[in-house]
């Protein structure tokens, strides 16, 4: 509440403007897919593999969602060439919705993340190993895949 009025703030700035954020950790599915728009303009697509884990009944459930991520510009080329299968991301970007129709003429809708930040956590191998190290510090420190 403000003092001066009574009510409460609106939860919005006061340009209308919202909150549209992402901020996931997961493995990568597959090695990053690299390709060039048509106006020649770098594009890496990123499938991210985010788990859920519960006890239901005394047994263990896992669920895996998968999510479709999109980067942009010189950013896509280095993160193509330095991240790869299983590698642990953070990532913090904005939902993106897109229609798209294909060869049938049928509409599909695909939401997808738009990367404004990328963090590589480093490879499932390399976790594995850093548990049975003495040197763990040097294997957890993530190093930020630069934009």
């Amino acid at each position: 509440m403000t003092a001066r009025t009574g009510t409460r703030p609106p939860i919005h700035g006061t340009d209308g403007t919202m909150v549209n954020k992402v901020v996931l950790i997961g493995n990568l599915g597959r090695d990053p897919e690299l390709f060039q728009t048509q106006g020649g303009r770098a594009v890496a697509r990123l499938s991210l593999a985010t788990n859920e884990v519960w006890t239901k009944d005394g047994e263990r459930q896992r669920r895996t969602e998968w999510h479709r991520v999109v980067v942009w510009g010189p950013r896509a080329e280095r993160i193509a060439a330095q991240l790869r299968k299983e590698t642990l991301v953070y990532v913090e970007g904005r939902l993106r919705t897109r229609t798209a129709t294909n060869g049938e003429t049928r509409q599909q809708t695909r939401t997808e993340i738009h990367a404004q930040r990328l963090m590589s956590l480093g490879s499932r191998t390399r976790r594995e190993a850093a548990y049975g190290a003495s040197e763990t510090n040097e294997v957890r420190n993530g190093d930020e895949v630069r934009f």
